[in-house]
């Protein structure tokens, strides 16, 4: 039986296929074959592990290693992609993410203690920003995409990619500060665990931990 960071990444490359086959298909559509595939992939390798999509509840107190697993579609412009997140957790503890973003063919991963990497290459942060100079994203109906021609409101934007990117964004050094008032943890758990290993801080917005089981606020940053 392969070890599960092997067969994820074998599992992603697959998905990649999949989704290049079926990219002129409705979003729903590519979400349910995607869906399928990896169910019936992982289930056939890994019978007693636990699979839990966006759809579900998420088997917080499972003895079993658990799945979170989602296919997020959106629109970059006027590009269609989608971003696939998954994260295993064992013994209550998350110990792999993976984050792929189909537009731009970026695969960030990280293993508990171990770091985290993007396109296989080692991604960390230990400078601490201003607050001041910081670059930072909102998670934000209300929030205007243009901001006023005043240097200090041009660095405070509109999130424009899903949050598992945004999150990614910080880790590594794209953006300085991402903050929402409400994910679920299919939207947040597998990229807050690479942004933690790539230095970064990550909490809701209260200071208390994030809980990778329950949907929550999510601040992460470097000042």
């Amino acid at each position: 039986m392969l070890p599960r960071q092997q067969f994820v990444s074998k599992l992603i490359n697959e998905v990649i296929s999949t989704i290049s086959k079926t990219n002129k298909a409705k979003s729903t559509t590519i979400q349910s074959k995607v869906y399928t595939f990896i169910q019936r992939s992982v289930t056939d390798t890994y019978p007693s592990d636990i699979l839990c999509f966006p759809h579900q509840e998420v088997a917080i107190n499972a003895i079993h290693p658990t799945w979170l697993i989602s296919l997020n579609p959106y629109y970059y412009g006027s590009k269609a992609s989608s971003v696939l997140s998954i994260l295993i957790v064992k013994d209550r503890m998350p110990i792999h993410g993976w984050v792929y973003d189909n537009l731009s063919s970026n695969l960030f991963h990280a293993e508990k203690g171990c770091g985290a990497y993007l396109n296989g290459k080692r991604i960390f942060r230990n400078e601490l920003m201003s607050l001041r100079e910081a670059e930072i994203r909102i998670h934000s109906s209300f929030l205007r995409k243009s901001q006023p021609q005043n240097p200090a409101y041009q660095r405070v934007r509109k999130t424009e990619l899903p949050t598992a990117l945004e999150i990614c964004a910080v880790a590594e050094g794209n953006a300085d500060i991402f903050l929402s008032i409400n994910q679920t943890p299919y939207e947040f758990a597998a990229a807050s665990l690479i942004a933690k290993e790539a230095g970064v801080e990550v909490m809701t917005l209260e200071g208390e931990e994030l809980s990778w089981g329950k949907s929550s606020s999510v601040w992460c940053g470097m000042v």
